[in-house]
């Protein structure tokens, strides 16, 4: 039987799972006064420190330096967690739940699930469709000279197949799956992880963010819900998308139609149709 853990990112005292295999970690305690009586991310070897623009990645590299025989890994959020009962709407993917409602919520993960993990097999969020790009929509949602500068550098340093999955994802593509979750074997979690962090090291050297707001101090979170997919496509992982459970008590956020979804699932596939055959421009750009 192999031994998971799936990290519980929190940050506030709040409602979370804690029974096997989730493990709730305080991420960037380092920055917070709070106790919230369970595991933080500032012991060991940590990058808590840096919680205000990697997010949620300070409790993935805590797990990565600090955890010990697991077989498994994953990470969820306090509030967002994998559906593995078929409990959210089949259309979308993610269905809101009232908090008072938590402890209805079939939250466990099916032990066939964690031993019937392989390496290049990954647990994925159902993505989320876009009326643009990618990279368009992270121009436009956040500072597009930092995306320029994170593509500049991984078609001047990355493999051919990152490469290509860069401009397939970012370029042809407009479907996100948010939240950097997922679950893994740590084998390939190891080598995710080996890759990334090196790779945000270089652009928090590249990218001044002293004079960010607080929302777009984020931008290293932001970049690995891209850089995530970038690598599994670029991997050919088997990607077994999971619709998303997330407790939330504002009905304004969470009200998102059939209709709506179909309907950005047409401009994405319009958006795709449209970029075709400009791939060799992009390449000739870069000189790839």
């Amino acid at each position: 039987m192999k031994n998971a853990k799936i990290i519980v990112c929190c940050h506030k005292q709040d409602v979370m799972a804690k029974q096997e295999p989730y493990l709730p970690v305080h991420v960037g305690k380092a920055l917070s006064k709070a106790e919230l009586g369970i595991q933080t991310d500032n012991e060991g070897e940590n990058i808590s420190e840096k919680n205000r623009s990697y997010c949620e990645l300070t409790g993935l590299y805590w797990a990565w330096k600090n955890l010990k025989n697991v077989d498994v890994i994953g990470l969820c959020h306090y509030r967002r967690y994998f559906d593995f009962h078929k409990q959210c709407d089949s259309v979308m993917p993610e269905t809101a739940y009232k908090t008072e409602d938590f402890e209805k919520v079939d939250l466990s993960v099916p032990q066939d699930v964690i031993d019937g993990l392989r390496d290049g097999e990954v647990y994925v969020a159902k993505p989320r469709f876009y009326r643009e790009s990618l990279f368009s929509d992270y121009c436009r949602a956040h500072i597009s000279d930092d995306i320029r500068t994170l593509e500049d550098y991984i078609m001047t340093t990355q493999t051919e197949d990152i490469k290509w999955a860069w401009y397939e994802y970012m370029h042809r593509n407009c479907q996100l799956r948010h939240y950097n979750m997922f679950l893994m074997t740590w084998h390939d979690f190891d080598a995710y992880c080996s890759w990334l962090f090196p790779l945000l090291a270089e652009m928090e050297k590249r990218i001044d963010i002293t004079h960010y707001s607080p929302v777009q101090g984020r931008i290293f979170g932001y970049m690995a819900e891209r850089l995530m997919n970038v690598w599994l496509m670029a991997h050919k992982f088997r990607l077994n998308e999971r619709p998303v459970i997330w407790f939330n008590d504002y009905p304004g956020n969470a009200s998102r139609s059939h209709l709506k979804y179909y309907r950005n699932l047409l401009r994405s596939k319009l958006a795709l149709a449209i970029t075709r055959g400009e791939y060799k421009n992009f390449k000739k750009s870069f000189n790839v």
